[in-house]
C-alpha cells in the first residue's frame, strides 16, 4: 500500500498535509502576516481535487486563528475543528465541529483524538488513508530556566511529561513540534522529549520564525533510528513523505537541500551576545581559527 503525504509550510505552526482524498491544514494564518505574500497565501486553487478539507484550529490566539479561513466558499468540502473558545468566534454559516481535550470523533473518512497542551487550547491527532498526522499546538515544554524559580520549572516539567504520557507511543506518522528559539538554550527541550517519548517516524519543527538556522541546525543533528527529523523553513517549501517501507522518505522541493534533505547551518558567534535567544546555546559554533602571521624581518 502506498503511503504519502505531501506536507507544506507557510510560516511558523501553519502547514497543510495533501493526502490522496483528504487535505488537512493547521494552524493557517495569514493577517499582519509579511512574509507570506498574497500570491502564497493559501487559496481555493489549494482545493482542487479533495474531497474532505479539515481545518484545525488548535487555539483562539492569533498564533493558531485567523478569521481569513471563513473567507474561503463554503461550497468546498470544509470541515472546522476548532477549540470551543476559538469556535465562539465562527460565522454560523461554516461547518465548524468545536472541540476540547479527550474529544474523539469521526469527519468524513478521518478520525479525530484531540489531547491537551500546555499552554492555551489543544493539541490534535488525525488518522486518515492510512496515515496519522499530529499537531502540538502549544503542547512545549515551556519554561526559561534563566528566569524561572526551581519550582515553576519543576510544575512546568511535570505537567508536559503528563500530557506528552498520554500520547500513543510509536503511532504517529507525522508530527509538527514546537522549537522556539525565544527559550534560549533550552528551546530544543520539549522537542527532545517529544521525539524520545512518541517516537513518530517523521518529525518536523515548527514555531522558529525566520530563526531557519536552527530548525536547519536541529534536523542535521536530530538524527535517530526510530524518527527522521526534516525542517521546512521556506514559505510553500514542499516535502514528500514517503512512508510505504520501514525506513521513511522525505524530499523536499528545494533542489539546495542535500545529504539527508537537509542544508548545514551556519550558526556564528552572534548567537553567544547576551541579547540573543541562544545566550545559553549547546548549538555547535563555527570558529574559524586565526592563522599565525609571518614575523616581519
Amino acid at each position: 500500500m502506498t503511503k504519502q503525504a505531501l506536507v507544506s509550510y507557510f510560516y511558523q505552526s501553519a502547514f497543510t498535509v495533501s493526502l490522496q482524498r483528504t487535505l488537512f491544514i493547521f494552524s493557517y494564518r495569514q493577517s499582519d502576516l509579511p512574509q507570506l505574500e498574497e500570491a502564497q497565501r493559501l487559496s481555493e486553487k489549494d482545493f482542487q481535487g479533495f474531497n474532505n478539507i479539515l481545518v484545525f484550529v488548535p487555539g483562539a490566539t492569533a498564533a493558531h486563528y485567523d478569521p481569513a479561513i471563513f473567507d474561503w466558499k463554503q461550497s468546498y468540502p470544509l470541515t472546522y475543528i476548532m477549540h470551543k473558545d476559538a469556535a465562539k468566534q465562527a460565522p454560523r454559516a461554516a461547518n465548524v465541529r468545536p472541540c476540547r481535550e479527550g474529544d474523539r470523533f469521526t469527519v468524513g473518512h478521518s478520525e479525530v483524538a484531540v489531547y491537551g497542551s500546555t499552554d492555551q487550547g489543544v493539541s490534535f491527532l488525525v488518522k486518515a488513508e492510512g496515515l496519522s498526522v499530529y499537531h502540538a499546538g502549544d503542547l512545549n515544554l515551556w519554561h526559561w530556566r534563566e528566569e524561572n524559580s526551581l519550582r515553576d520549572i519543576a510544575r512546568a516539567e511535570a505537567a508536559f511529561y503528563e500530557k506528552v504520557a498520554q500520547l500513543p507511543r510509536n503511532e504517529i506518522d507525522i508530527s509538527f513540534f514546537p522549537l522556539d528559539p525565544k527559550q534560549g538554550g533550552f528551546y530544543d527541550a520539549g522537542a527532545n522529549h517529544f521525539i524520545m517519548q512518541v517516537r513518530p517516524r517523521v518529525f518536523f519543527p515548527m514555531q522558529f520564525g525566520p530563526r531557519v538556522e536552527i530548525a536547519n541546525e536541529y534536523a542535521r543533528r536530530g538524527f535517530s533510528r526510530r524518527t527522521l527529523v526534516f525542517a521546512l523553513t521556506g514559505i510553500r517549501e514542499n516535502a514528500l513523505v514517503d512512508l510505504s517501507t520501514s525506513t521513511p522518505q522525505v524530499r523536499s522541493s528545494q533542489a539546495q537541500k542535500a545529504g539527508r534533505g537537509q542544508a548545514r547551518a551556519s550558526v556564528d558567534l552572534a548567537a553567544y551576545v547576551h541579547e540573543d535567544p541562544f545566550a545559553q546555546t549547546d548549538l555547535p559554533v563555527d570558529i574559524q581559527e586565526e592563522k599565525p602571521q609571518p614575523r616581519q624581518a
